[in-house]
Parts: structure tokens; C-alpha cells; sequence
């Protein structure tokens, strides 16, 4: 399909809330200024909800790597959308709409048929979210919590519970641990008279 977006102009839908704006020349170039990560895509639009962006776009690479078998093919299987919640900007909810394309693979050992390039600036295998975004999630929840976390995240523009927020905690990698020079060693009840564990709090010597 032939794309002719940025040629044409701002327009407005059903929907007065929802303006639509091509992006061409210096406003492009404004948009990689604030939105780095978004160099290795083409943005066809940005729509101003009010209350929220979405931007839609789609990769300027002409091919992709199998995650396999690392073969390079440039033939297109199909093509779907991937809805990811970025950085929120000026107070407001940013959502990426990103066309992702399926390529065949021409390697005939390998297991896979097709597969789906990958977009790591942006798109992480089975993630709703940027890796910006779970970072500064991951920074938030680590300093707060879950239920102290949500309520920043909120305030921030980021709609997240503390659930989710105790999760990405969990998912974390344990921190190395250095040569241990002082053990802190607490016991508290889980259930009074019947039940009762240990915490270990281990000090790292500063060399």
C-alpha cells in the first residue's frame, strides 16, 4: 500500500477531542529531539487526545534478523500493530502504535517458518511497555513500593497498580552480593504461638 501521509494535511475526526498531525520537516525532527528513542522509526502521525498522544509508526529497517538462527530476510510475511505505553510527556498518557511486520525465514534448518523482527528501543519481546518505561516503573517501585509508587506514577501521567509495580520488582535480577563483613539477623511471628521465620540482612564492606 502506498503511503502518502505526510502529504496530507491536519485533519480532524468524528471525534472533536482527537486532532490528527502529519508530521513533516522540523516538526519531525522537534519529535526525535524529545523522543529519542523513536530514531530507528518512521512516525506517519501523532493524534492529540487531550488527555493523552498516540503516535503511530513503524520501522525504517528494510529487513530483520531471525531470533533464531540469525538469518537476514527482507520478505514480508504479514503485517499487525503493537499497542506499547511510553513515557508519559507533559503530564500526559503516550502511546506508540507500532506496525510490526512478520518475515519468512529462508533458512531451511532452522524451526521457524516466520518470525517477528524486533524493535529493542521500543518493543521488547511480550512487553505492553517501553524499556523506558519499566525502568523509570522499576526506579519508582524500588524507592516506593507498590501502593506509595502507584499514587507517583499516577501523578507523573502513568496509570500503573501496585500490583503491577510489586511485579516488575519481583521480576528483577538479585544484586551481587559482595564479601559479607557484618549479618544482621531478625525474628519475627507470621502467626503468634505457631509460627515464626528469620530475616538475614547482610552488610557489604566498602573497600
Amino acid at each position: 500500500m502506498k503511503r502518502d501521509v505526510e502529504r496530507e494535511p491536519c485533519l480532524v475526526h468524528r471525534d472533536p477531542e482527537i486532532v490528527q498531525h502529519p508530521l513533516a520537516g522540523e516538526e519531525a525532527c522537534c519529535l526525535h529531539l524529545f523522543f529519542p528513542h523513536l530514531d530507528d522509526l518512521h512516525v506517519d502521525k501523532v493524534e492529540d487526545a487531550k488527555s493523552a498522544v498516540l503516535i503511530t509508526a513503524r520501522s525504517r529497517a528494510a529487513e530483520a534478523s531471525c531470533h533464531r538462527c540469525g538469518l537476514w530476510s527482507a520478505r514480508v510475511h504479514s503485517r499487525y500493530r503493537r499497542r506499547l505505553h511510553d513515557l508519559a510527556a507533559g503530564g500526559r498518557a503516550v502511546t506508540i502504535s507500532l506496525e510490526v511486520r512478520r518475515f519468512f525465514c529462508g533458512n531451511p534448518a532452522c524451526e521457524l517458518r516466520t518470525f517477528t523482527e524486533q524493535v529493542p528501543a521500543v518493543a521488547l519481546l511480550h512487553q505492553r511497555r517501553t524499556p523506558l518505561l519499566r525502568s523509570l516503573l522499576e526506579a519508582v517501585g524500588l524507592a516506593l513500593a507498590g501502593r506509595a509508587g502507584a499514587r507517583l506514577a499516577r501523578a507523573l501521567g502513568i496509570a500503573v497498580s501496585q500490583t503491577t509495580l510489586t511485579r516488575l520488582i519481583r521480576d528483577l535480577p538479585d544484586p551481587v552480593i559482595g564479601q559479607v563483613t557484618v549479618l544482621g539477623v531478625d525474628d519475627f511471628a507470621k502467626r503468634r504461638g505457631h509460627s515464626y521465620a528469620m530475616i538475614r540482612s547482610p552488610g557489604v564492606h566498602a573497600n
